[in-house]
């Protein structure tokens, strides 16, 4: 059987590092789990290890972190899991499943952990987009063959928009394709900044900046407008 490695990249993460363990210590055909810890501690080091998980230590950043568990993987399959997610039982055997019938580039299916309306729409989107334009974000879930992602030359080492940007390239030598598979995903990014706005009554206007400036980053990028900018853009809104 194909061997896949799930590269966690963790920054302060807190509880969710053990909320995560608790859901993959469930999960079928686990080969190794590399925990990329840019935190200011190392307190997540000794529940990932006595797990039987790996940690490594990286410089601070997703793309960076990504990288650096990539080059203590072994896998035949490198399948990248934010923290605050959450994957079903059988996960892994579809992406093995998948990779032996061909693909070497996917995703799973998104679900937001929040029912509300505002948030169901924004999933049914981030699907839609994987399915027309082709484009992934990293909270859905991002697998590639281990030859695919050298290939590539990993992720590029760029302060935002790494997912896109891989995303982009990666097409052109396969176009991404989405398992049925859920990944349940945070939605705690859409409840920061705006201030009054994230949260109580108002809080709906806030996913809907959200909503919007995710679609002006991507057209800033696909416009070629510096990284910088578009990172300073985005922390100031957070």
């Amino acid at each position: 059987m194909k061997k896949v490695s799930i590269i966690v990249p963790i920054y302060n993460e807190g509880s969710n590092v053990s909320k995560l363990i608790d859901i993959l210590l469930k999960v079928d055909n686990i080969y190794e789990v590399i925990f990329s810890d840019a935190s200011d501690d190392g307190n997540a080091k000794k529940i990932i290890e006595a797990n039987g998980f790996s940690y490594i230590k990286s410089p601070k950043g997703r793309s960076f972190q990504m990288n650096e568990g990539f080059k203590h993987s072994s896998g035949d399959i490198v399948f990248f899991l934010h923290c605050d997610s959450k994957i079903e039982k059988n996960c892994i055997s579809s992406i093995i499943n998948a990779y032996e019938n061909g693909v070497s580039f996917g995703c799973l299916t998104v679900v937001f952990d929040d029912t509300r309306l505002l948030m169901k729409i924004c999933g049914f989107m981030s699907n839609f987009r994987v399915n027309h334009r082709k484009i992934v974000f990293g909270d859905q879930g991002m697998f590639f063959s281990r030859e695919l992602f050298i290939k590539l030359n990993g992720f590029a080492e760029i302060p935002i928009m790494e997912d896109y940007d891989i995303s982009i390239r990666a097409n052109k030598f396969e176009a991404v394709t989405k398992l049925d598979d859920r990944i349940i995903t945070s939605s705690r990014k859409y409840y920061k900044g705006y201030g009054r706005f994230n949260h109580g009554k108002l809080s709906f206007i806030g996913i809907l900046l959200n909503m919007w400036y995710m679609q002006v980053y991507q057209h800033k990028f696909r416009a070629g407008s510096s990284l910088e900018d578009i990172n300073k853009m985005y922390y100031k809104n957070k």
